[in-house]
């Protein structure tokens, strides 16, 4: 049922206390976040850290998040400011 969901609709629902929707939402988008850490900066250690760490801003920042662009946007613009 959440796997048809869009990112936007799973972060809303996340926003809103579904736990179930932010599993979705990092099955779909942690081989690309780590990817992009990884590219950035050449090193697995550092890669793994930056990775959880935006997570985890993820996580804390849930309730400010607002569906005025996509997901993705704003998920990479947490990695790119945490870079």
């Amino acid at each position: 049922m959440d796997a048809n969901l869009s990112d936007e609709q799973l972060m809303q629902n996340y926003a809103a206390g579904d736990e179930h929707a932010f599993e979705h939402l990092y099955s779909r988008h942690k081989g690309a976040v780590y990817r992009y850490f990884l590219r950035q900066c050449s090193d697995q250690g550092t890669a793994e850290e930056l990775y959880q760490d935006v997570w985890v801003k993820l996580i804390n920042a849930k309730d400010r998040y607002k569906d005025e662009a996509k997901f993705t946007t704003w998920l990479f613009s947490i990695a790119h400011n945490h870079l």
